[in-house]
Formats: structure tokens, C-alpha cells, sequence
């Protein structure tokens, strides 16, 4: 198989521009990312693998050879890889509908203006490990892009994820809906006072600088709080959001 070489041949100019505007095609780096979408319904397009990386990959991963790929030379798996140290193989997938089959009796979590990919990713990632498997996004950072799809290590095919365009839109859908949440905000009541289990219940979390919206605050079933110690008025959104939900799966 011919090696190749070249930035401007046109797989690697239609995998660029893949992994710059993804819609229902994105690009993933990594094996075990790969191996993730498959294993949740995505389907893989083809594979970039790097020459040095070749037999392993293809002696190790023998579900490759059943899908198109194309060997490439180190250069350009550094060139489409944004890790300081790639893996030497990339993957580019068909998506599904991440709103598709979505169940809306099943707990959620509503992100507010969340613009910090890095965030929005541990949130994700988190949610796939719990029964907060709906996601709905305010206006939110590219739930695709690459920092994100790295950062939930693969969660992001296993949630269900609706985008809205401004609060309104979200209040409207939850009004129908009939969707009870609440909302993290330090003036709130204490978390862990909270004994009994909801079904069907959400959390809003929000923007980092800013917090959740007013709009989305007084519509709220009720205001909780991580309580903290020494000092600390707040954690990270995405380490926040993560104790609420573990918290409140678990209880009795």
C-alpha cells in the first residue's frame, strides 16, 4: 500500500476539514476512541494509521483490516493531531443523532453558556457513569470539538445530548415537558441534606464566570450547594457538577 506523504492529497485535506467543521462525520484520535464509537453505534468511515505504527496496530486491532484505511507517513499524523504526542492512528466516524431516542423521563443535566471544553468534557464524561444520561445545552462550547471529545475519554457516545439556542428555548422544552431540575448555586441549600431520591430530576450548572442565568434560577424545583471548608467559595463546574449528580444517583 502506497504510503502517503503529501498534506495536500485529498484524504488528508477532507479528514482536515472534517476535524475543523465536524457534522455528522468527526475526527478522533486514538484507538480506544475509536474502538468507543464503534462499540456505541457509530459507524468508521476509515482510519489514518502512521507507517511506524502499522503492524502493531493491524496485528493488535484486527477489526481494522475490515474498514478502509490508509497508511500515512509520522508527519501528518503530528500535522492532524493536536496531542503533543499522538498515537499514530486517527479515525473519522459517522455520528448518530445525539437526540436521537432520547427519553425525557430519564435525569438530566442542563449546562448554561459552559464554554470551557475542558468542562463541559468532565461533565460528560461523569454523566456516562450515572443515570444523568440526557444532556441539555444552552449555547454551550462545540460539544464536538476536540478538546471535549478527548476530555469525556469516550462518553460522549454514550449520552444523549439536545442543544438550545437561548433559555427561552430550553424553558419552553422543559415546560412541556414537564421537567423538574435544580440549580447549583453557592447561596443554596446544603446538597448532602438532601436524603430522599427524585426520579426524573435534573441539575443546572453554569457558565464559569457567571454562574446559572436568572431565567434558568427561578424556574428551578430548588438551589443546592456543595458546602466547603477553609475558606473555598466554589469548585470547578465540571468537578461541581460531577459530586452533584454522583451524590444524588446514590441515594437511598
Amino acid at each position: 500500500m502506497e504510503i502517503v506523504r503529501s498534506r495536500k492529497n485529498k484524504i488528508i485535506i477532507d479528514t482536515l476539514n472534517i476535524k475543523k467543521e465536524p457534522k455528522d462525520t468527526i475526527f478522533i484520535e486514538g484507538i480506544k476512541l475509536i474502538e468507543e464509537a464503534m462499540t456505541n453505534g457509530c459507524d468508521l468511515r476509515f482510519t489514518l494509521i502512521s507507517e511506524k505504527k502499522k503492524d502493531y496496530y493491524l496485528n493488535n486491532f484486527s477489526f481494522l483490516v475490515n474498514y478502509t484505511y490508509y497508511i500515512v507517513s509520522e508527519d501528518i499524523i503530528c500535522f492532524l493531531c493536536d496531542t503533543k504526542t499522538p498515537q499514530g492512528i486517527v479515525g473519522v466516524v459517522g455520528i448518530k443523532d445525539l437526540c436521537s431516542n432520547l427519553n425525557v423521563k430519564d435525569n438530566f443535566i442542563v449546562l448554561d453558556h459552559i464554554q470551557d471544553p475542558g468542562n463541559l468534557g468532565t461533565i460528560i464524561r461523569s454523566a456516562s457513569g450515572t443515570s444523568f444520561k440526557n444532556i441539555f445545552l444552552i449555547n454551550c462550547v462545540d460539544v464536538f470539538s476536540q478538546k471535549v471529545i478527548r476530555s469525556s475519554m469516550g462518553g460522549i457516545f454514550k449520552i444523549k445530548a439536545k442543544k438550545f439556542v437561548s433559555c427561552n428555548e430550553f424553558l419552553s422544552f422543559a415546560l412541556a415537558q414537564n421537567l423538574k431540575y435544580y440549580v447549583a448555586s453557592m447561596e443554596g441549600e446544603n446538597l448532602f441534606g438532601i436524603k430522599n431520591k427524585i426520579s426524573n430530576i435534573g441539575v443546572a450548572v453554569g457558565n464559569e464566570g457567571n454562574g446559572v442565568s436568572s431565567l434558568i434560577k427561578d424556574r428551578a424545583f430548588k438551589t443546592i450547594s456543595i458546602p466547603m471548608q477553609n475558606g473555598l467559595e466554589s469548585l470547578n463546574v465540571g468537578v461541581s457538577c460531577s459530586i452533584i449528580i454522583y451524590y444524588l444517583d446514590n441515594l437511598r
